[in-house]
């Protein structure tokens, strides 16, 4: 196992380089299109609980209002928080190129389980929290990829936001990462990558439940 986690730190900043050289161009442009809209804090820095429970500041573009981001921690697919250009950025998942800078930092992985505000971590169970946390976070991963439609998963319940996520959402969500904490390996890795690229470019694609036919799975 050390091995796995030494190899994949050493793959984590490869990835990561190569990402950001090849993603400056666009990061660049974003700001400054950040900056025209009269966004004159372009990168929003929250924090996140990362390996065993520390909290760091976790990077992204910034995509809603500012002076309303304190309201609910859930975003919902109509949330009137988020501006326009903030609306093109997490369509097309510009809005997470800054978290490379993360990885490169080794706050987090490419692949692991996604890095929460402590507010939502604690929705998961005291055992779970204590498995998922034995590990980085990561870009993207099973909780990530099978919950990709989570906004609108609350957004078409009459049930409050924050009741969904915790009743039906964060058990699931919790099941998952702590089935991958228990799985990680290169191979399992790998098939993340390929299902979530393969998620950006299909949608609807069901291919993570044939790549991993016995995890957890989401009803609703």
């Amino acid at each position: 196992m050390l091995r796995y986690h030494f190899i994949k730190r050493i793959l984590d900043f490869i990835v990561a380089f190569i990402a950001l050289i090849i993603s400056s161009p666009i990061m660049a442009l974003t700001l400054l299109a950040l900056i025209l809209s009269g966004e004159f804090s372009p990168i929003l820095a929250q924090w996140r609980v990362g390996r065993s429970g520390q909290l760091f500041l976790f990077y992204k573009f910034r995509t809603m209002k500012k002076q309303n981001t304190i309201g609910s921690s859930l975003t919902l697919a109509n949330d009137n928080r988020i501006t326009f250009l903030g609306k093109i950025l997490r369509a097309t998942k510009i809005d997470e190129f800054p978290q490379f800078f993360n990885v490169l930092n080794g706050d987090i992985s490419i692949v692991g389980p996604r890095p929460m505000m402590p507010e939502i971590f604690k929705m998961y169970g005291i055992d779970e929290q204590q498995i998922i946390a034995s590990v980085k976070p990561g870009i993207t991963g099973l909780g990530s990829i099978i919950f990709r439609d989570e906004q609108a998963i609350l957004v078409n319940s009459a049930k409050p936001s924050t009741v969904v996520y915790k009743q039906q959402i964060a058990p699931v969500k919790a099941s998952l990462e702590t089935w991958y904490v228990e799985n990680q390996s290169m191979l399992v890795d790998f098939k993340l990558l390929v299902v979530t690229v393969w998620s950006v470019l299909y949608s609807r694609t069901r291919l993570v439940y044939r790549l991993f036919k016995n995890i957890p799975r989401y009803q609703l």
